[in-house]
């Protein structure tokens, strides 16, 4: 359940910001989804729904999401049907329910980099951007482990898409996953994200330099580096021993439709 004392409204991100600096401790509330599944008393909350970021707009050389669309949102835009193969409908669609995704925002899961995100391997995966406040545009991949106070206002998925994977495993339907994952091909090489372990996504570097150097043929190393590479917990949905051994399974297919991508 969400509790609080004061509901700071801005009128525009300027004053959000401006809130964010004042109120160190106030979360942003967005979808407000995840937020109230803890038992947090929060003294003050700022409420992200009149700053006008509930749009996906159709960009010249991207597609630019705005922190408030809803996954729901994402699902129904036309153009992302076809977009890298359906990747990020694919990504939502397994998200709860309808009524769940048309509340929850692309910009809250963002913001928050929660450990279970099926959205943040695939957006890592497109090599997307977030805009910032203060900071501007910045890779997402920086972004995972920037610590100052800012407000997101944009996520950017470039037009311009590589041959993309993202898998899950999860014990049922509409269940939380155990272990996400992502994997892209491009000039640089392969580059691997492995997620919900049960931290946020993190690139499994040394499994992707070795896949690029030694190609599909050394697939067997490569599960087993990325396998080892990556720090995994245990919690209430999968022990460490089973997170690791299940990322080579999740490798594997990643790279077999990567591979067949054209």
């Amino acid at each position: 359940m969400l509790m609080y004392r004061q509901l700071l409204q801005p009128k525009t991100v300027d004053e959000a910001y401006e809130m964010a600096l004042k109120f160190k401790t106030a979360p942003f509330l967005a979808g407000g989804c995840w937020i109230g599944l803890g038992t947090w008393r929060w003294p003050s909350v700022i409420d992200m729904s009149q700053l006008g970021l509930d749009y996906i707009r159709d960009e010249e050389s991207y597609y630019a999401i705005g922190a408030m669309a809803t996954q729901g949102d994402v699902e129904r835009f036309e153009p992302f049907k076809t977009y890298a193969k359906g990747l990020l409908i694919k990504a939502v669609h397994p998200i709860l329910g309808v009524q769940f995704r048309n509340m929850a925002t692309m910009g809250g899961s963002v913001a928050a980099r929660f450990g279970f995100s099926d959205i943040l391997p695939a957006l890592l995966a497109l090599k997307a951007d977030v805009v910032l406040h203060k900071n501007c545009v910045m890779p997402l991949a920086e972004y995972m482990n920037f610590k100052e106070r800012d407000v997101l206002v944009e996520i950017r998925v470039p037009k311009e898409v590589r041959p993309v994977a993202i898998s899950t495993l999860r014990k049922s339907t509409s269940d939380f996953p155990f272990l996400t994952g992502s994997l892209r091909k491009d000039e640089t090489g392969y580059h691997m994200y492995i997620g919900c372990r049960p931290a946020a996504a993190r690139e499994a570097v040394k499994a992707g330099e070795l896949l690029s150097t030694k190609g599909v043929a050394a697939i067997d190393e490569v599960m087993a580096t990325a396998a080892a590479e990556i720090a995994f917990q245990t919690n209430s949905h999968a022990s460490t021993e089973y997170r690791a051994a299940m990322t080579k399974v999740l490798v594997k297919r990643l790279v077999q439709e990567v591979e067949q991508w054209t």
